[in-house]
Parts: C-alpha cells; sequence; structure tokens
C-alpha cells in the first residue's frame, strides 16, 4: 500500500515537472507582462472588488434620495396648511 502511494506521488511530481505550465497557480504567473489572458484576469478581479461598493452605495443612495424627497414634501404639506383661527368661548364670539 506504501509502495503506491510512493509511485502515485512520485508519478504526480514527475508529470507536474515536465509539464511546469499546468503547474502555474494563476494565470499572472503563466503569461508575459502584455498578455491579454493577464488583461481578462485583472479586469475580472476588479470587477468582482467593485460590485459590493456598487451594491451598497446605490442602496445608499436610494435610502438618502428618498429621505430628502420626504423632507420636501413635509415642508411643503406643513406650508400649505391653514393657520388656525382663535377659538371663541361662545357663539356669539364666533364668525358664524
Amino acid at each position: 500500500m506504501l509502495k503506491r502511494l510512493y509511485l502515485a506521488t512520485f508519478s504526480v511530481s514527475a508529470a507536474l515537472l515536465a509539464a511546469p505550465l499546468s503547474a502555474m497557480a494563476c494565470t499572472v504567473c503563466a503569461g508575459g507582462a502584455s498578455d491579454a489572458t493577464i488583461e481578462g484576469y485583472n479586469a475580472s478581479v476588479l470587477f468582482l472588488m467593485a460590485t459590493p461598493y456598487l451594491v451598497m452605495g446605490s442602496i445608499a443612495g436610494g435610502i438618502f434620495f428618498t429621505y430628502r424627497r420626504a423632507l420636501k414634501k413635509r415642508a411643503q404639506a406643513e406650508a400649505a396648511e391653514e393657520p388656525i383661527g382663535e377659538l371663541a368661548w361662545n357663539q356669539e364670539e364666533s364668525a358664524r
């Protein structure tokens, strides 16, 4: 059993050493400085990093603008209300 494990480990190691490109961890290690694959990899990483910020920013912006709109509507409603007149103590003093 132990001989099979050693043989499998040696076979995998020899295969990886024979084809070093397959042993590379990422596209940056496998390509050159201006490879199209590396540029695509970097763009995808940037997109994945920016997505949470865009989602949270759009939610916060929506809440902020909804709050401002509610404040403007409240101010307009308060300005449109008629002032309450003086209350009469009896019917003769009322304006009816």
